[in-house]
């Protein structure tokens, strides 16, 4: 009995070492809304995606934000037009690619943003200047409603 507790902690700890303690957490940022815009600072995004949620009412609308290979920022909704509205309509990070959590299609960080319509992560328009991101409150309460059954993970 002994020695299966021991073998039991030395694996525990193998996976804590060598599994959990190098998994990569993802971002969620929670922006507070100033004159109708929601702004992200630079500083803070990466080649990884980061999540920002917006209330709109009580429905949260969550927008992907990264940085592409060509050092462009990247900005669009975490769901999947497709999928919508299955409450599994949204992208996890796995490795350098978004997965959609309903239908499995797989996206790199190159590809947030560019497109607007099918089974991708769909575009927003934002400004930029030299050190944030600035998105129009507007349009993330115009999209609220594809929200509404979303289960997304928002920390």
């Amino acid at each position: 009995m002994k020695s299966k507790i021991l073998v039991f902690t030395v694996l525990f700890s193998c996976l804590t070492v060598f599994g959990f303690a190098n998994a990569k957490n993802p971002l969620f940022f929670n922006p507070k809304p100033e004159n109708g815009i929601i702004s992200i600072k630079k500083s803070q995004l990466s080649k990884d995606a980061a999540f920002i949620n917006y209330k709109a009412g009580d429905i949260t609308v969550q927008l992907i934000v990264v940085i592409a290979d060509d050092n462009t920022y990247r900005v669009s909704f975490n769901t999947c037009q497709s999928c919508n509205p299955s409450p599994k309509a949204y992208f996890v990070q796995k490795g350098k690619k978004l997965i959609c959590q309903n239908c499995g299609n797989q996206f790199t960080m190159n590809d947030v943003g560019k497109a607007s319509y099918g089974c991708n992560p769909a575009r927003i328009p934002f400004t930029e200047t030299a050190t944030e991101l600035s998105i129009s409150t507007e349009v993330l309460e115009k999209v609220a409603p594809a929200f509404k059954r979303w289960q997304g993970r928002t920390e």
